[in-house]
């Protein structure tokens, strides 16, 4: 049984559709690569996934995660899903951190909303959090505000925050964008291990390069459609689109 399985997504954002028939499956363990270029709709899937679309939004098809169609949930219900089974890595960590609170704080509050009585262990689950996340000497930035942290290590509080709870999926929006090529070959290493530890990972990427680092399988997305699919040797070996191969090009 697959862990996730979306079918005939479909999306509008006010009369203008930005996903048509987008269908695919993740098994446990399983890093699956969305690549294409700016603007072919791929973040729009994460945050249909996690039910975080805009009000004008309206999205039709079945999204089943370990046998629940989120799309019939109730918003609570997916709150309680958020963060504790199903975790995030955003685009843009300083746009995501709040800079009146410390990092440490911050990934605690995650673990303490989903887990209320086990407040007095919040902190060691979030040092072991950063610990995982690759953060060093995790005790000295807890107390850090982000500002006082690189782009790197923000990145990584907010993998840190994405994996207190231990989620069975994490998605992944463009973990490595604005990276220097060091950070993003740690940040990809760490991704490597979430999945050797049976976690399921949902990667959105522009970049084949990046596919070809983490990835098991991908999907190619052109416009919001899916124009190919299959295993990263495959697509890599035998591109059928020529959108593929000029993606491939560009590595």
């Amino acid at each position: 049984m697959n862990l996730l399985e979306v079918k005939n997504l479909n999306l509008w954002y006010g009369g203008n559709q930005v996903l048509h028939n987008v269908s695919f499956s993740l098994s446990k363990g399983e890093v699956l690569c969305i690549v294409g270029e700016s603007g072919s709709g791929k973040s729009s899937i994460l945050f249909s996934i996690l039910g975080l679309l805009p009000e004008n939004a309206r999205v039709e098809g079945d999204i089943t995660f370990k046998g629940k169609n989120l799309l019939q949930l109730k918003e609570l219900e997916r709150r309680r899903l958020r963060g504790k089974d199903i975790g995030m890595i955003f685009q843009e960590p300083s746009s995501y951190l709040d800079p009146l609170f410390t990092v440490g704080s911050q990934i605690a509050e995650t673990y303490e909303g989903h887990f209320p009585d086990r407040k007095k262990e919040s902190r060691r689950k979030s040092l072991e959090a950063m610990r995982r996340a690759g953060i060093p000497k995790a005790e000295d930035k807890f107390d850090m505000y982000p500002h006082q942290l690189s782009g790197g290590l923000k990145q990584r509080v907010c993998i840190a925050m994405a994996i207190v709870c231990e989620p069975e999926l994490l998605l992944a929006d463009e973990p490595t964008t604005a990276l220097d090529v060091s950070v993003q070959k740690k940040i990809l290493t760490l991704l490597r291990k979430l999945r050797s530890e049976g976690k399921s990972v949902i990667l959105v990427t522009h970049d084949f390069g990046v596919v070809a680092e983490v990835g098991d399988r991908v999907i190619v997305l052109k416009e919001g459609k899916v124009v190919e699919s299959g295993d990263v040797f495959e697509v890599f070996d035998s591109p059928k689109e020529v959108y593929t191969k000029t993606l491939l090009e560009a590595i």
